[in-house]
C-alpha cells in the first residue's frame, strides 16, 4: 500500500482516527460495525490502489484507533460526526464507499449532505430493522473438512456464522484481518449503535434526486443483509449499477476479491 498518513480529528465528543492513502480527489471509506478501517483498506485498496484518488479510511467510534463519546453513537450521530470528518479532510466534491453499515452511513451522506459526487456499497445495510430485511437462508456452498481455528472460541462461532466459502484459505484472511478488528471493537458502543442504528430520516427520496454515478455489490447467499433491498434500493439512483454475486455471502470482499476489484476500478473511472 502506499505511504499513508494518519490524524485524529475531535468532533461531538468523539476521537477519530483518520488515515490518508494516496494523492489526488478524495474517496472516503467506511467499514461497519465490529471491524475497522483495516478491513476497509484491505477491501478497497486492491481495486483502487491504482487510480488517481486520495483514500480517506475512517475508524468509526468505537472501532479501532477511535475512541467513542457514548452519548453520541445513534445512526444520526455518527452520520453528523462523518459529515464534520469529511468537512475538515476533504477539499472537494468526494466520493464515498461503504461496506455492510459503513454502506447505510454512506447512503446517508450521500441523501442528506452536499458535496458527494459518488457512491460505491459493498453488501450495504439497507433495511435497518432486521424483521424486514429480505434476506436468503443461511448456505454454505464450500467446507473443508478441518480448518486450524484458534483457541478463541469467538472466532469459530463468527466465521462459522458469517461465512460462504468455509476454506482454509479463507479462514486465515479471517483470522489475519476481521477478526483482530472484531475482538477489539467497543462492545458498549457497537451496543449503543445498534440500538438507535436507524437515522431519523429515511433517505430514498434524496437519493432519488441525487445523480453521481453509484455502484451496489451484494452477495447472493448474504444472510445478514441480503441483495433484494440493495435492488430496491438501486432502482432509486439514476446512475445504479448493481452486481449481485452468487456463491459468496457477507464476506464477498474476501471471497471474490477480483469481482470487486474490478467492479471498484470501473466504479472509480466512471467518476
Amino acid at each position: 500500500m502506499p505511504a499513508a498518513t494518519t490524524t485524529r480529528l475531535e468532533t461531538r465528543g468523539h476521537e477519530l482516527a483518520v488515515e490518508v492513502v494516496g494523492s489526488g480527489p478524495p474517496i472516503v471509506c467506511l467499514h461497519g460495525l465490529a471491524i475497522d478501517r483495516r478491513v476497509m483498506q484491505a477491501v478497497c485498496e486492491p481495486g483502487l490502489s491504482e487510480s488517481n484518488f486520495r483514500r480517506i479510511y475512517v475508524d468509526l467510534p468505537g472501532h479501532g484507533e477511535s475512541r467513542a463519546n457514548p452519548d453520541a453513537l445513534s445512526a444520526d450521530d455518527l452520520v453528523a460526526a462523518l459529515a464534520d470528518v469529511i468537512a475538515a479532510v476533504a477539499d472537494e466534491p468526494l466520493a464515498v464507499v461503504g461496506y455492510a453499515y459503513g454502506g447505510y452511513l454512506a447512503q446517508a451522506l450521500a441523501g442528506l449532505y452536499d458535496g458527494v459526487r459518488g457512491l460505491a456499497l459493498v453488501c450495504p445495510t439497507v433495511e435497518p430493522d432486521f424483521a424486514r430485511r429480505t434476506t436468503p437462508p443461511k448456505r454454505v456452498h464450500q467446507r473443508d473438512e478441518a480448518l486450524p481455528f484458534s483457541d478463541d472460541p469467538r472466532e469459530r462461532a463468527a466465521f462459522e456464522e458469517v461465512s460462504v466459502r468455509q476454506t482454509a484459505a479463507q479462514l486465515a484472511l479471517f483470522q489475519r484481518v476481521i477478526h483482530p478488528a472484531n475482538i477489539a471493537a467497543d462492545s458498549a458502543a457497537m451496543a449503543a449503535t445498534r440500538a438507535r442504528y436507524a437515522t431519523s430520516r429515511s433517505v430514498w427520496s434524496a437519493l432519488a434526486a441525487w445523480d453521481g454515478p453509484a455502484l451496489v455489490v451484494c452477495g447472493r447467499d448474504d444472510h445478514w443483509v441480503g441483495w433484494e433491498d440493495a435492488a430496491r434500493l438501486c432502482r432509486h439512483l439514476r446512475r445504479g449499477e448493481l452486481a449481485v454475486l452468487p456463491e459468496c455471502g457477507h464476506l464477498l470482499p474476501f471471497e471474490e476479491p477480483a469481482r470487486l476489484r474490478a467492479l471498484l476500478k470501473e466504479w472509480a473511472t466512471r467518476l
